[in-house]
């Protein structure tokens, strides 16, 4: 009985990921994550075994660091576990996208939902920190087409 419930909920939860990314978009940013001091990166929190991390792979990764977002929060990626995310709690999914300023968390992404959300919660994320991207062309809709 409970296998069965299990399954249920697993399978079920993708469905649920937008709402709770949102959720915790609203909550204040307090995490300290002293490894990043000084810098302005987004961490990407995977695992081995991640299937959503290889979707974004190869929906997004390609353009990230020609992106303008990707200029100003140049991507470092860390498995989950990782001594050099203490300091940072509620890390439950992978994929997590931490964008770090200055050692303090201003925002996170829970989870991969597609490019467009990723995109538009990163960039509100980014917005919402008074973040001003770097200049330069934005790339990212060209380079989408071009990931098969």
């Amino acid at each position: 009985m409970i296998a069965v419930a299990w399954r249920q909920v697993t399978s079920e939860w993708p469905k649920f990921l937008p709402a709770v990314a949102f959720l915790l978009m609203l909550l204040p940013a307090q995490a300290q994550a002293p490894a990043f001091a000084g810098r302005t990166t987004l961490v990407m929190v995977d695992a081995i075994d991640c299937a959503y991390c290889r979707k974004w792979d190869r929906e997004v990764s390609q353009g990230y660091a020609k992106s303008a977002e990707g200029r100003t929060a140049p991507l470092t990626r860390i498995r989950k576990g990782d001594a050099r995310l203490a300091g940072i709690t509620g890390l439950a999914y992978t994929p997590t996208f931490i964008l770090v300023v200055n050692g303090r968390e201003a925002g996170r992404i829970v989870g991969y939902a597609g490019a467009d959300f990723f995109w538009g919660e990163l960039g509100a994320i980014i917005r919402r920190d008074g973040l001003n991207l770097d200049s330069g062309i934005d790339q990212r809709a060209d380079l989408r087409r071009q990931v098969p």
